[in-house]
């Protein structure tokens, strides 16, 4: 399986005016680290990207150790839930998103606010009234997500391009590298088409190159301050399926559209579930690492999916009843590309001043006129996802016989058959936090075997 997210924020000024010189990079002085954290040997670091050794996965003996699934006591961030609910109920069409980098990126937004621009954030994100706790249950996550593993790749970017006529607060530059791994980069952004290549060359070294163009010249044209994040995820499932076990059978778009798809088969182990509030069967696939899984919900019938978006607030509530289930899986090959634009769902959701001229951001740089107030203009985040048989398309085939694992005894044996549209979660098991949301309604119109 591989993933790749881009999102990024266009922070705009409400009435540019670029007569000011070219300042001089910002740099973080020590002096300014210390009187904002303390000792500088602070335990949130920053971290190195993780990329496993010769970018390459590798395949362990993982039946050394048994799967354990433990359900958490705490309910999901409100935030993952209710965004993933607003995308989902936009289109019926295939979406792909990813909650917690959105969310990154508007903590690191909530920094640089004050008001009411802040409340709103902070109320929307269901985030603690204190900013430190806020920073330090961030830094926890990053940190977790940049822990290295030959057994999945996982490489989080976020950086903040600020135009070179803007003056950096150092205390933010200071709190967006030490608790969010954030980098500020200066960049002349009153020379579009240089700016844009070198933003874009980022972004595809950070994504693996799956996404290579994304901000044009012209989507820099009013930008002053742009708020980047990048999340790549690449893994292998735990139980592969057998690429000679795929064959094409109808997926039910619709009760009278149907389209072809090719369908993996794999009778395994696995927690699930069946979700009487959902009406819907919730299985959970791991990925190698212990670290990572893949939720699915199929629902029972065929119109079954809007009610499984409607309650999914009560997806954690619901995920205390898996238990582990010999299982036999059928579910898509699948692979898709999907932009969303988060202006408006942020707005319903109340997050409304912050793309105002009312505005208030002053913690991004200094000396900001009425005439250079920030607001925001834009919210973009661009994501991709391949599902194949192992997982992960760069991964070699690996071949799993389940003859003597399970016998001849299949009483109690469970189904789900993903042949209609479905939810599914990318999780990280360690914090909780959903790295990826989507679902898959509509396979493409052309399908050619691998």
């Amino acid at each position: 399986m591989s993933l790749a997210l881009f999102l990024i924020f266009f922070v705009a000024p409400l009435a540019y005016s670029a007569n000011t010189g070219t300042p001089k990079p910002p740099t973080i002085d020590e002096s300014v680290l210390q009187n904002v954290f303390g000792s500088p040997q602070s335990f949130y670091s920053q971290a190195v990207p993780v990329v496993p050794e010769n970018g390459t996965l590798v395949d362990p003996d993982y039946w050394d150790s048994e799967d354990i699934y433990r359900p958490s006591s705490l309910t999901y961030d409100l935030f993952d839930l209710s965004i993933t609910k607003r995308v989902a109920k936009s289109s019926p069409d295939n979406f792909l998103m990813s909650p917690l980098g959105l969310k990154l990126a508007l903590a690191i937004l909530t920094e640089a606010a004050t008001g009411t621009t802040q409340a709103e954030l902070v109320s929307v994100l269901n985030f603690d009234k204190d900013r430190n706790t806020v920073r330090h249950k961030f830094a926890s996550i990053v940190s977790s997500l940049k822990t290295k593993s030959p057994q999945y790749i996982l490489d989080l970017g976020s950086r903040i391009y600020v135009d070179n006529t803007a003056k950096t607060r150092q205390r933010f530059a200071a709190i967006a590298e030490q608790f969010y791994n954030t980098e500020l980069q200066n960049i002349d952004l009153s020379k579009p088409g240089p700016a844009a290549k070198d933003i874009n060359a980022w972004v595809s070294e950070k994504t693996q190159g799956r996404i290579s163009q994304l901000v044009t010249e012209a989507d820099l044209a009013s930008a002053v301050v742009l708020i980047l994040n990048t999340l790549y995820f690449r893994g292998t499932w735990r139980h592969q399926f057998a690429p000679n076990e795929t064959a094409a059978a109808p997926f039910y778009v619709t009760p009278s559209v149907q389209k072809q798809a090719h369908f993996m088969k794999l009778q395994n182990s696995f927690y699930y579930a069946e979700s009487m509030k959902f009406d819907a069967k919730i299985l959970r696939m791991p990925y190698l690492g212990r670290k990572y899984s893949m939720n699915i919900i199929v629902p029972n019938s065929l119109s079954g999916l809007p009610r499984v978006v409607e309650n999914l607030s009560e997806l954690r509530q619901e995920m205390t009843f898996l238990t582990e289930k010999v299982v036999d899986v059928t579910i898509p090959r699948f692979q898709f590309d999907y932009t969303t634009h988060f202006e408006n769902i942020l707005k319903e959701l109340g997050v409304r001043e912050a793309f105002e001229d009312t505005a208030s951001f002053p913690g991004i740089s200094r000396g900001q006129t009425l005439r250079q107030r920030l607001k925001v203009s834009n919210v973009l985040q661009k994501a991709g996802i391949e599902v194949n048989e192992l997982g992960s398309t760069a991964y070699s085939a690996t071949e799993i016989s389940l003859v003597n694992k399970f016998g001849t005894d299949n009483d109690g044996m469970q189904e789900v058959i993903a042949n209609k549209p479905f939810l599914f979660f990318i999780e990280d098991e360690a914090t909780r936090q959903l790295l990826f949301s989507g679902r898959f309604a509509d396979p493409p119109a052309t399908i050619k075997m691998a």
